[in-house]
């Protein structure tokens, strides 16, 4: 029984974040993971977005910039681009025939785990414009990123 009201006291209590490992995993074999990220700063909307294959390489990434927006049209509209640039595309063409986009699945990472489309939006905030890279071209930062996923590599979240 809580008797502190009783003598006008009020406990407030805090709840404590512990820290968590946050890792971004491969998807299932003949499949594609795409990991979007819509960003708002100053009113002003962007989303990265990527395409990795079952292997956990890059197939294509990219960055856009929107008008100004909520963070939901934001996070809404990356996920719309990043699947007609899925669909537009031939190699995840073919394995959309092979596997026939029967399993779609929509999950939340949190950014940490998801740091290469994190940085893209950001990019695209700052460069206000659509920019595709293809898996030659893609900057040795991202690459290095997609590496440390690619491998399975944890980062701590709430340190």
């Amino acid at each position: 029984m809580d008797i502190t009201p009783l003598f006008g006291i009020s406990l407030l209590t805090q709840s404590i974040l512990l820290p968590v490992l946050v890792y971004w995993s491969t998807p299932p074999v003949r499949s594609c993971r795409v990991n979007t990220d819509g960003c708002v700063k100053d009113g002003f909307a962007s989303g990265g977005k990527i395409i990795r294959d079952s292997l956990g390489q890059c197939v294509r990434a990219f960055f856009s910039s929107y008008c100004e927006c909520p963070i939901l049209k934001a996070e809404l509209r990356a996920i719309l681009d990043s699947i007609i640039l899925a669909r537009r595309i031939a190699a995840v063409r073919h394995i959309r025939h092979l596997i026939a986009f029967d399993r779609n699945t929509i999950s939340h990472i949190y950014r940490e785990g998801n740091q290469v489309v994190d940085l893209l939006a950001s990019k695209g905030w700052n460069r206000r414009c659509y920019f595709e890279y293809s898996i030659q071209d893609i900057l040795r930062q991202y690459r290095s990123l997609v590496q440390i996923d690619k491998h399975g590599l944890p980062i701590v979240r709430g340190l």
